[in-house]
């Protein structure tokens, strides 16, 4: 009976749905390695601080969850070489796979969206900033709702080889973009496929894919964020 019950569980662990089991790793993850960094009094990654010219921690987990999520909007201008403080505000501003790390409840657009399909269950379990202006949608980024030419900037850091169909993301992201609309582009390239990664990008395909878009700068530095392959931020501009 017991070597049944085994082969069952075996078969329902081979035939189950890969995009369930990714979501579920992937939440795992914020809430067994991540939120106690910062419970503890930390930050994840911990050079938030630096990023916010080396102001004091918070003394409160609340406090600390926007300063990382400060830190974050920083970074993202730093990696794509903007150089303007306010370069967000007065924008509509799409964030896609954000998870819980503040960026859209810390950019000050206009209307800033997460675009986040396990945004229901961040909230669920408490890992959302709370009294934050940002909407979050719960939907994968293959499929936004959200009318066409209609979104000044869209950011994707370290999520594009998350998402189901990297391809589909980046023609929705084009379809969502205004004529002269910005994409700011974080994603790892050459790793090999992991259960939360399942997608192996490539600067070549990345450049093929945009083909309504201008990439205006491009770099590439050795060391992924998963650790293997390289890091590329791609700024493209909607033709």
């Amino acid at each position: 009976m017991l070597r049944g019950i085994r082969s069952r569980l075996r078969l329902r662990q081979r035939f189950r749905d890969p995009v369930a089991a990714k979501h579920d790793a992937e939440l795992r993850w914020w809430l067994e390695e991540w939120e106690p960094v910062l419970r503890a009094g930390g930050f994840h990654p911990g050079d938030a601080l630096d990023l916010l010219d080396e102001e004091q921690p918070a003394e409160t987990y609340e406090g600390r969850r926007w300063q990382q999520a400060l830190a974050e909007v920083r970074r993202v201008l730093r990696e794509a070489g903007i150089d303007d403080p306010h370069f967000f505000e007065g924008k509509v501003v799409v964030d896609i796979g954000p998870g819980p790390l503040g960026f859209p409840d810390a950019c000050h657009a206009k209307l800033s969206i997460g675009v986040e399909p396990l945004a229901d269950r961040y909230r669920e379990h408490g890992l959302l900033i709370e009294n934050s202006n940002a909407e979050y949608l719960s939907v994968g980024a293959e499929h936004i709702p959200l009318e066409t030419n209609t979104v000044d900037v869209v950011v994707a850091r370290n999520s594009l080889d998350h998402v189901d169909d990297p391809d589909a993301v980046l023609a929705e992201i084009q379809r969502l973009l205004k004529p002269g609309g910005t994409l700011i582009l974080n994603f790892d390239a050459g790793h090999e496929p992991t259960a939360t990664e399942p997608h192996t990008l490539t600067r070549e395909r990345i450049a093929t894919a945009l083909h309504q878009m201008t990439i205006t700068s491009e770099r590439a530095t050795a060391g992924a964020h998963g650790g293997e392959g390289e890091t590329v931020v791609i700024v493209a501009r909607r033709d």
